[in-house]
């Protein structure tokens, strides 16, 4: 039995890296709330765990013990870190069927952001016209590093180490007010340093997914996705070969397939040896100089993200002739109902070919939703 267990608190947790790590509300909401959409991404043999109810610090006395603990032969979570790790033991998950300390430790190191600088380089050395690439980032560990970086670049993003969806990141143009030095400092003294880099005009963001699976590096498909407000968006639903249509009005579909067998040899030699799961490469297409450019490393994510999710539900469900959205849908059951998520899936062979779904339950309580929208292209 495989056991899907929905963490969306996971970025943070790991930035916290304490065991008894507690999520904040909205976390604990969104996860107890869409926890049953992770369903969809298991086999026949895979059940999802109940995730929590959000009641702060009284979830740990309240956290109850698994039922046929012993029928578990295999642990999928969002992502692992030293607080999932903790609560699975305390329901009863066998320790052979969780990271070690020290594999935890290697990959909290790995998701580190100085892993986007190492593969920056990597790519750098590697590809035959590193001119090309953007801006290498740079790692800052003092405040007068900061101040020189915005005299530098003027218009630049910071980003904590260890931050996800847009939350642990900073902005200047040219300037560092006494705010922006005191929430860089708060970084430093927290995460040791901050990782530092230009901004650029955005005009595609976009993934690359691969998974890490017993040493070996497998690319999984492309994401296309949108941010709002320097998080989430939600991801465009479409077959690969459409993805790759929509980003070769920017870049050249050559260039896009040396990128993936590159960034594919980074991950072998620096993730897959030590890491099994999910491995998302964000990427965007940017304009500068009246050209559009290609940046082929923004993060790597080592867990799921929504993006592999949408892809794979996606690949599973969906006929290959229906496009649509998937996203977060936030707020209250008549928000939801004005979102007509009860319309339904209407099939084609078999497979969802329009219509709008939310894929986890919503009631009265409900704050969170999963939601597809399929639409005939045709």
């Amino acid at each position: 039995m495989n056991l899907l267990v929905f963490n969306p608190e996971h970025d943070y947790a790991l930035a916290d890296n304490q065991p008894q790590f507690v999520a904040l509300r909205s976390a604990a909401q969104f996860a107890y709330d869409c926890a049953p959409f992770m369903r969809y991404l298991g086999g026949d043999d895979a059940v999802v765990l109940d995730a929590y109810h959000p009641f702060g610090k009284e979830f740990q006395k309240n956290f109850a013990p698994l039922e046929n603990a012993d029928r578990i032969t295999k642990v999928t979570p969002w992502g692992w870190d030293a607080a999932v790790v903790y609560q699975l033991q305390r329901i009863g998950v066998p320790d052979k069927l969780l990271p070690t300390d020290e594999q935890l430790s290697k990959l909290r190191a790995l998701a580190h952001r100085k892993t986007t600088i190492e593969a920056m380089e990597f790519l750098r050395g590697h590809c035959a016209q590193p001119e090309k690439l953007p801006e290498t980032p740079e790692y800052l560990t003092e405040i007068q590093e900061i101040e020189d970086f915005v005299q530098r670049k003027k218009d630049v993003i910071f980003k904590s180490p260890y931050s996800g969806n847009g939350r642990g990141h900073l902005y200047a143009h040219g300037t560092t007010s006494p705010t922006l030095l005191r929430q860089c400092a708060g970084v430093l003294k927290r995460q040791g340093g901050i990782l530092a880099e230009k901004q650029y005009t955005v005009v595609q963001d976009f993934a690359m997914e691969f998974e890490c699976r017993n040493g070996e590096v497998i690319f999984r498909g492309y994401s296309l996705f949108k941010t709002e407000h320097y998080g989430y968006g939600g991801n465009l639903l479409m077959p690969d070969s459409e993805i790759l249509l929509a980003l070769s009005r920017y870049v050249d579909i050559e260039e896009l397939a040396t990128i993936q067998s590159l960034v594919s040899d980074f991950l072998q030699k620096e993730i897959a040896p030590h890491y099994e799961g999910d491995a998302g490469v964000d990427m965007f297409v940017y304009q500068e100089d009246g050209a559009y450019k290609l940046h082929p490393f923004v993060e790597v994510n080592l867990r799921k993200t929504m993006g592999m999710a949408a892809h794979d539900i996606y690949a599973r469900y969906c006929h290959p002739e229906s496009q649509g959205t998937f996203r977060i849908v936030r707020g209250s059951v008549e928000t939801f109902h004005e979102t007509s998520l009860q319309s339904g899936m209407q099939l084609r062979d078999g497979l969802w070919w329009s219509g709008t779904i939310a894929l986890n339950p919503v009631t009265a309580a409900t704050r969170y939703a999963v939601v597809m929208e399929l639409n005939d292209k045709t």
